[in-house]
């Protein structure tokens, strides 16, 4: 996770009208807003390791923001970049076609991000933000870490620990040796 840089206030990109070409449109509309391949290939790892979350859910508060993955019992909630939308500062290249929209634009969302932050730290939760082009395996490996971190002061909880940590269930009996 590398720290964000200091962001200056840009100006809105609502101020810049938005034109472009229909298959422009059309390929821009097709970009998911969930489900992406990395955020997938987190929480297959984490789901494989036994960790249970939930998946895109609104916080009760009533905000917008709405975290890629979400440990509710333990306070924790998890946001992966993408490198374009979130102006990754290694990444990232401004379209030609309506540079200073556009540079207005991704900045006002990493703005976003920063006070979805601030917001999320104020009412007690955990931010965790990574991005699209880390490796899968250094990812898990700080999402686990913060994971155990909060389970070990807030608790198991009802999903907190994988699996592997829970004791074992006794057997049922069966409904014949009633």
């Amino acid at each position: 996770m590398t720290p964000r840089p200091r962001l200056q206030a840009p100006t809105t990109a609502a101020t810049f009208p938005f034109v472009s070409d229909p298959a422009t449109r059309t390929r821009m509309s097709r970009i998911r807003r969930r489900d992406t391949r990395p955020e997938l290939l987190l929480r297959r790892e984490l789901h494989r390791r036994g960790w249970r979350f939930f998946v895109d859910r609104p916080l009760r508060d009533g905000s917008r923001c709405r975290p890629d993955l979400l440990f509710p019992r333990l306070g924790v909630a998890v946001f992966v970049d993408g490198c374009f939308w979130h102006y990754c500062p290694q990444h990232t290249h401004l379209p030609n076609a309506n540079a200073e929209y556009w540079h207005a634009k991704l900045l006002a969302n990493r703005q976003r991000d920063a006070r979805h932050d601030a917001a999320l730290r104020d009412d007690g939760w955990i931010v965790v933000r990574v991005w699209e082009h880390s490796s899968v395996d250094e990812v898990v490996a700080s999402t686990e870490a913060v994971l155990l971190a909060a389970s070990a002061v807030n608790g198991p909880g009802r999903w907190g620990r994988p699996r592997a940590w829970r004791p074992a269930l006794r057997p049922r009996a069966s409904p014949a040796g009633r």
